[in-house]
């Protein structure tokens, strides 16, 4: 009875220890009902006992934690990747040129007036972006995805999109010369908009490949 009883005030006293840390914020602080000191129970009923102080004592930590960082708690995914958060919000104007940009995502983002010029844009994604009036003169999106995006203005003379995602809006780009579109996701009606298009001609100088042919032009 003497070593259960012991266990137990050792018990509350750590949970007395956490909740003067948390006197900051009492209303995070709690502990379990009190049970009387009595005879030891059954085994089944002890662990139990035992059990729920245990998550009792968990969760107070867990509050402190919550205290400790300004009430905010950075959960990480494992192995997670680019697209669930965008890694940019707002980059308007801004210049990109020449930059290694693999993969990041610019969802949402906006990118109007932005400078992409040669930028490696490979696996990037700009779902819903606005990129209105962005030079992408010569930049490399094969991979990359521009669906839904806003893109009148937008420069892709030069640019490579193979096996780039496309969508609505597409034909109003402001310039295709010497693009490559070589397996590129586009709609019908938008690459048939494309092809009656005076720039689309030309030869990628990095690919080499045929902007028309690339476009799967009659």
């Amino acid at each position: 009875w003497s070593t259960h009883k012991e266990k137990r005030q050792a018990e509350m006293r750590v949970l007395s220890g956490v909740c003067l840390a948390l006197a900051a914020s009492p209303a995070l602080c709690f502990s379990p009902a009190p049970l009387p000191l009595r005879a030891p129970r059954a085994e089944g009923q002890h662990a139990a006992i035992q059990m729920s102080t245990r998550y009792n004592l968990l969760g107070a930590a867990a509050a402190a934690a919550v205290v400790l960082t300004g009430g905010v708690v950075d959960v990480q995914p494992a192995a997670a990747v680019s697209g669930g958060v965008a890694d940019f919000y707002d980059i308007h104007d801004e210049d990109f040129s020449g930059k290694d940009l693999q993969k990041k995502d610019f969802s949402s983002a906006n990118c109007r007036g932005a400078k992409f010029v040669n930028a490696n844009l490979k696996g990037a994604r700009f779902f819903k972006a606005d990129m209105q009036d962005a030079d992408l003169t010569g930049a490399n999106l094969s991979n990359g995805s521009i669906e839904n995006a806003k893109l009148s203005g937008v420069i892709l003379k030069d640019a490579i999109l193979k096996n780039a995602y496309t969508g609505v809006g597409l034909e109003l780009v402001q310039d295709i010369t010497n693009s490559d579109f070589t397996g590129a996701i586009l709609r019908p009606d938008v690459q048939k908009k494309l092809c009656k298009r005076a720039d689309a001609t030309g030869t990628n100088p990095k690919t080499k490949a045929d902007t028309r042919e690339s476009l799967e032009c009659p």
